[in-house]
């Protein structure tokens, strides 16, 4: 690779970390931390942002229910018609674009999901980690086995938790890819590995890449990098 381009490709992987380093779950008080709640909560969020293209609404809407719901059990033991309420509450008008009542929905799928969890898991998905065998396709099927995870779901899990479970590294969405490829920093999450920094590094360059694209920020990036 040409020196000047991969020093130019450096410089935009640093803007982009610096526009959104620190990822859409840590901006709505959601901390990567190997434990029972943290992992929960971000299983949570995946399920209402992934459908969502990461928007803030929902993404305040994960932050409200784990905040008055800290573990599985709790969320399991809820009232649907009291997370719907605190959905309804984090966003005004959390409905889908065909109209039905997506709170209720999304309600209802979030007590299953944490159900689940717990009759499965015991509420921690470090034992699901551990059943997997630390693999990450296995952790994949299991996921997808629970209430309202699917494919895409799990991508926004695995992409913030790879920073807390090595083995998923590196990893890297489809909407962070798209926004590599188009500001010249690769077209896998092994290209985003020449960045450095290990899954740390990896997971929270994804993240931030994966906000760009929903944003639309890549000329603000681009523009920051031609500063630096």
């Amino acid at each position: 690779m040409d020196d000047t381009l991969a020093e130019e490709q450096k410089a935009t992987a640093r803007a982009a970390l610096e526009r959104e380093g620190r990822g859409f779950a840590e901006e709505i008080g959601l901390g990567r931390t190997n434990n029972p709640a943290s992992l929960f909560g971000l299983l949570v969020a995946a399920v209402l942002v992934a459908p969502r293209g990461e928007a803030a609404g929902p993404a305040r809407a994960a932050h409200e229910v784990t905040n008055r719901w800290h573990t599985a059990s709790d969320l399991a033991a809820a009232s649907a018609q009291d997370v719907a309420k605190e959905l309804g509450a984090a966003v005004e008008g959390f409905d889908r674009d065909d109209g039905d009542d997506s709170a209720s929905d999304d309600a209802g799928t979030l007590i299953a999901l944490a159900a689940a969890v717990s009759d499965s898991w015991g509420g921690d998905l470090r034992r699901l980690r551990d059943e997997a065998g630390q693999d990450p396709e296995a952790e994949r099927r299991f996921l997808t086995d629970l209430p309202g995870v699917d494919d895409a779901a799990v991508d926004v899990f695995l992409r913030e938790v790879q920073v807390l479970w090595p083995e998923i590294a590196p990893f890297a969405d489809a909407r962070a890819l798209r926004a590599a490829a188009a500001l010249g920093l690769g077209e896998t999450a092994e290209d985003l590995g020449r960045y450095g920094g290990g899954p740390e590094k990896i997971g929270r360059l994804a993240g931030a890449l994966a906000r760009i694209e929903v944003e639309g920020s890549h000329d603000e990036v681009r523009r920051a990098a031609a500063e630096a």
